[in-house]
């Protein structure tokens, strides 16, 4: 253990190290959001999940907050641990077993990793998230969504977990084994246990994704296709985008991608642009765009002041336009954009990844404001987009939404009362039996209030 620290004394002996200098506490104060930064105590990084476990019986011995970080691509500070102990689950990487039904992986191996050694073998994840620069155990933490329609969310091919509780126990749980915890830890924000390891689903890969991107002037027709690719069947990915919009007029991109496609694929439209390339090339091609705007505009250096909600079919193309008709080309910045996942709302299966209400409709959308914003922003640039974000979050809630917790807003506590509903007094109850020091991953402030 280096540097002088101000953690109590009594940490236990480890396989991997404990961070107290400064140099390592600033790297974690952090996220890639750059617009909020607290600084641990102390940095873990693990040799075992054994360690995390003697971590964290040591926090709540102490009453110190812990909790895990992957990459930290978060953007609103919800891997921070301000004076606490941040464990880098990125040290927990790597793929223990592999087959045809899945893979066993440590928490801190990426998607990406995962998608390509899958690939060695002609297997894919079913749901692949549209960057996969990121860590198992962070999506699983979240919920993970693809661009793909019908498969559902990452969460949602997951068969066993191993976790350390907030009571620093080592556990194992799945749908038949400890299912409370399972479906509590899945989505559930760290707020229960740390993920150190998963088991998740594969499936064959296909040879080869084609479709095609039309840009729209018309909202109506842009949603209309929207609709109907998604309930017609042959698309895989159905989702739309718009770059830079308010600067010269909003053009809705549609965009169908098929997987393995046989004669009944979607048919191109006149005027699309047509893209072909092998599976592999296609789920990771914006992990190669994002390495491209490294080096281009500095990429994780801008701040990312991002929101991300869920929306009801019902309703979508009102809070969509609404919030479209008021950005400004500096609300999107050189680099960002905005993204709709349209999903077939049976097939998100979890509990705690919070959806709409109900509304007849079989879709749900996911609505993504992906601002990257300039390098020079001064200092009142974060409050300023927290007040935007809290006035699109409201926006969204207003007309049925529901918040996806991967953005920069800032929560009330009656916020996470109305995210749960009528599964809040049961997330209570869980969190007092799996986390009774209240220690586990103070950034979201789920049960801060």
């Amino acid at each position: 253990m280096a540097g002088v620290t101000d953690l109590p004394g009594g940490v236990p002996p480890l396989d991997g190290s404990l961070h107290v200098d400064l140099t390592t506490r600033t790297r974690y104060a952090g996220d890639a959001g750059r617009i909020s930064s607290g600084p641990p105590a102390a940095v873990l990084r693990p040799g075992s999940a054994a360690d995390v476990a003697r971590m964290v019986r040591y926090c709540r011995r102490h009453g110190v907050p812990v909790g895990a970080r992957g990459l930290g691509n978060t953007t609103g500070g919800q891997s921070l641990v301000p004076g606490g102990v941040v464990i880098d689950a990125s040290a927990l990487a790597g793929i223990r077993t592999f087959g045809p039904g899945g893979a066993t992986v440590g928490a801190g191996t990426t998607w990406l990793e995962l998608a390509r050694a899958a690939a060695r073998h002609g297997l894919a994840i079913p749901a692949a998230t549209g960057y996969l620069g990121l860590t198992v155990g962070g999506t699983l933490s979240v919920g993970g969504i693809p661009p793909a329609v019908a498969t559902g969310a990452q969460v949602d091919h997951v068969h066993e977990l191993e976790v350390v509780t907030g009571d620093g126990e080592l556990r194992r749980c799945s749908p038949s084994d400890d299912r409370d915890l399972f479906e509590a830890v899945l989505a559930g924000l760290g707020q229960f246990g740390i993920i150190t390891e998963a088991t998740v689903g594969l499936v064959p890969a296909p040879a080869v994704v084609r479709g095609w991107s039309l840009p729209h002037a018309d909202p109506a027709a842009f949603f209309g296709g929207l609709r109907a690719l998604a309930r017609g069947g042959e698309a895989t990915e159905v989702f739309g985008d718009w770059w830079r919009p308010g600067e010269a007029g909003e053009v809705h991109h549609l965009n169908a991608f098929a997987f393995d496609p046989a004669d009944g694929a979607p048919d191109p439209p006149p005027g699309a642009e047509v893209r072909e390339a092998g599976y592999l090339e296609h789920v990771t091609r914006i992990d190669d765009a994002v390495a491209e705007l490294r080096e281009l505009i500095g990429w994780d250096a801008l701040p990312k002041p991002w929101l991300t909600v869920w929306l009801p079919d019902s309703r979508v193309e009102e809070v969509v336009g609404a919030t479209l008709a008021e950005l400004t080309p500096a609300d999107v910045g050189v680099g960002g954009f905005v993204l709709l996942y349209t999903h077939r709302r049976a097939a998100l299966t979890r509990p705690s990844l919070r959806l709409p209400a109900p509304d007849g409709s079989d879709l749900v959308h996911l609505f993504t404001v992906m601002t990257a914003g300039p390098p020079d922003a001064g200092p009142g640039y974060g409050a300023a987009m927290l007040r935007r974000n809290r006035r699109m979050l409201d926006r969204a809630l207003a007309a049925g939404g529901a918040r996806y917790p991967i953005g920069t807003v800032t929560s009330r506590p009656a916020d996470w009362h109305a995210h749960y509903g009528e599964r809040w007094p049961h997330l209570v109850a869980l969190r007092q039996r799996y986390d009774p020091a209240g220690i586990l991953t103070p950034g979201h402030g789920v049960f801060l209030g």
